[in-house]
Parts: C-alpha cells; sequence; structure tokens
C-alpha cells in the first residue's frame, strides 16, 4: 500500500443526493481518480466526481462509525 492512510479514504460512490447504495467501498484519492478516468458506471451520480466538486466543492467529511449494532 501506499504512504495514504486510511484518513484518506473515500466511501465510493457517494452519492450527490445521499440515497443509499447497494455496495460501496473506500478507496484513495487515486483509485477515485483512475475510475473517473475510466468512465465508472457509478461516478456520474458521486460527490467525488470532478465535475461536480468543481461546481459545488467536495463534500463534508463523514465521522467515523464508533458504535456497533448488537445481533441477537
Amino acid at each position: 500500500m501506499t504512504d495514504e492512510t486510511t484518513s484518506s479514504l473515500q466511501m465510493c460512490p457517494s452519492r450527490i443526493d445521499g440515497a443509499p447504495v447497494l455496495f460501496a467501498h473506500k478507496v484513495t484519492q487515486g483509485q477515485c481518480q483512475d475510475r473517473q478516468r475510466g468512465s465508472y458506471h457509478k461516478c456520474f451520480t458521486c460527490a467525488f466526481n470532478n465535475a461536480y466538486v468543481a461546481k459545488h466543492g467536495k463534500p463534508a467529511p463523514v465521522a467515523a462509525i464508533t458504535d456497533r449494532a448488537q445481533v441477537g
């Protein structure tokens, strides 16, 4: 792994409208840019999309979840 820390990871995708996503994962800024260059299908509705960020700025950071749900 590169020298990027887990604090530099972002959720992919982070939908512009805040709608939940079926599958999401954490990516680095470099991975995000690679996907945008490759026209990854989820990038068009993502708040980290370069065109969206240029117009509206980056999304606000989200606090890490510290509590886990209890099952059973």
